[in-house]
């Protein structure tokens, strides 16, 4: 109710011409999911697709940890972007169209999961 009180206030303002000052705590930028994002979230349909459970549960964990440290969207709050992977994922069946694609995506998750471990231990996706 708030927001769109603010949201008239501010139109008509702007239809009137008169500036209004901008108060940063009110003002919300909602940002679109980007396309890393739905990445991340079809790399994790495709791990619990594709792989053996102990495999899905370390990859999601990875892939939490990916998005903590900012590998995947760092001009976003990392809560905002593990939201956002959460909301989009996809039918499994849609990204993977057969158990024989299977063993490509697996080998292709391993690799993605190794170069972040080095990247995050190395402190590369944290933000200053």
């Amino acid at each position: 109710m708030k927001a769109r009180v603010e949201l008239g206030a501010f139109l008509t303002a702007s239809v009137i011409g008169i500036s209004l000052p901008v108060d940063a705590q009110t003002t919300r930028q909602f940002a679109a999911p980007t396309a890393a994002e739905q990445q991340e979230a079809d790399y994790r349909v495709i791990a619990a697709r594709c792989g053996t459970p102990a495999f899905e549960k370390g990859f999601f964990k990875s892939s939490r940890a990916a998005v903590a440290a900012g590998l995947v969207n760092k001009h976003r709050m990392p809560a905002d972007v593990e939201k956002s992977v959460e909301a989009l994922r996809r039918s499994p069946f849609v990204l993977v169209a057969s158990n024989a694609d299977c063993p490509n995506q697996l080998a292709q998750l391993k690799e993605l999961q190794k170069t972040r471990q080095a990247a995050i231990h190395s402190g590369r996706g944290r933000r200053p």
